[in-house]
């Protein structure tokens, strides 16, 4: 076994590179991944080696000494390549689950950036994996103005990043099908897109780099937006009300994330650019949440809202919309009862009389914006829902930067 040994040959860590990454690209080097190297480091003589996954955010300090050690470099530059070292004001949570004790299965790998590895490739050094990647709310890189990858984009498998030895440099492969990852032609992106993300995702670092008042009410905003839809359990986040799709339900990778208290580092990549512009059309301010529209109101009003630590339900303040008169509701009832639809389903099953009532609602209420925002109103449906899309943000917010086009 390797434990107290000096490896004969072990590649130098990069300042940008993440802990796992790099004990990776030493561990293809004599055909293992990292996991497989650290657990043949810490087996006794007599012992039998196993995989020891890697806490990239805090390992214990006696593991990153005995790695350095067999690596030939000092523990305290091993140690900095810790995100713990990195960012010490970052809670753990505000991570990727990447190898956390909390990380939902599919969680394998941090997103990648395809260009980061060609420039590597280009730069004759073995390609890394990127110690900013792995913050929570990254879904974009800024160097490239690329979106990052969490699906392998040739065998389309949740991503899971290996290090081959070819050509004498470490390549980053997708372990499902050992293709390599380096993007080898440019990929148009939506360029108004990435410039909001990035502008939102600064924004969100900044805040969390902040005072913990302001990002404590970050993660209130966040978590109201993956709260359960109407009642605890539901399969639908607060946040489904901005698709408008009939019938929608969040999709099995993301569902973890409903309810959780910290979701945003829990998420596929897809569905962290759809929450932080969710983010950006709230508006939040330095303060706290601005004063939210009629539809964002509904949103909140909507959510089961998660219970906090104490075990009582998290209290948000949203201002009330201003009452309406009754007899706008009443107007709306006798209009509903007079329509063509509803009187000839008479004699319709209950069920289908239900769906007709539903649709009727719907459109009645999305023709009467003061009606959908009114205190007391009917719960919103989906096909009122409104839909997601680009508007400027609440100005004064932390989110003023984000592009309207």
């Amino acid at each position: 076994m390797m434990s107290g040994r000096r490896l004969p040959v072990a590649p130098r860590p990069y300042r940008d590179e993440l802990l796992s990454s790099w004990l990776g690209r030493v561990a293809c080097r004599y055909g293992l991944d990292a996991a497989g190297l650290v657990g043949a480091l810490a087996a006794g003589a007599e012992g039998e080696p196993r995989d020891i996954p890697i806490d990239d955010v805090a390992p214990p300090r006696a593991g990153i000494v005995s790695w350095a050690q067999a690596c030939g470099v000092d523990p305290e530059r091993a140690s900095r390549l810790t995100l713990a070292w990195r960012h010490p004001e970052r809670p753990k949570f505000w991570f990727s689950s990447q190898g956390a004790p909390w990380a939902p299965t599919f969680a394998r790998s941090p997103p990648v950036c395809r260009a980061c590895f060609e420039v590597d490739r280009a730069a004759g050094r073995d390609e890394h994996l990127r110690a900013e990647w792995l913050q929570a709310e990254r879904c974009v890189c800024p160097a490239h103005r690329r979106l990052l990858l969490d699906c392998c984009p040739l065998c389309r498998a949740r991503l899971h990043v290996g290090f081959r030895l070819r050509d004498r440099r470490a390549r980053a492969i997708c372990r499902e099908c050992e293709q390599e990852l380096a993007a080898r032609s440019a990929r148009e992106e939506d360029g108004a897109l990435i410039e909001a993300l990035i502008s939102i995702q600064d924004r969100v670092g900044a805040i969390v780099r902040g005072a913990p008042a302001r990002r404590g009410r970050l993660e209130e905003a966040v978590s109201m937006l993956w709260a359960p839809l109407d009642v605890p359990g539901a399969a639908r986040p607060t946040l489904a009300l901005w698709f408008d799709e009939r019938g929608w339900r969040c999709p099995t990778e993301a569902q973890h994330a409903i309810g959780a208290p910290f979701p945003l580092g829990r998420l596929p990549i897809a569905w962290r650019v759809v929450t932080l512009i969710a983010l950006g059309l709230f508006g939040i301010r330095r303060d706290g949440l601005s004063a939210p529209s009629s539809a964002a109101a509904d949103l909140l009003r909507r959510a089961a809202l998660p219970r906090s630590r104490d075990g009582g339900r998290r209290q948000v303040s949203v201002p009330p919309p201003p009452p309406r008169p009754f007899a706008e509701y009443l107007r709306l009832a006798r209009e509903i009862l007079l329509d063509p639809e509803w009187t000839t389903a008479a004699g319709a099953p209950r069920r289908q009389q239900e769906q007709i009532l539903s649709r009727l609602m719907a459109a009645k209420l999305a023709a009467s914006p003061s009606l959908g925002s009114a205190r007391g109103s009917p719960p919103m449906k989906r096909e009122a829902s409104p839909p997601l899309k680009r508007e400027n943000p609440t100005p004064g917010s932390d989110f003023s930067g984000l592009s309207a086009q």
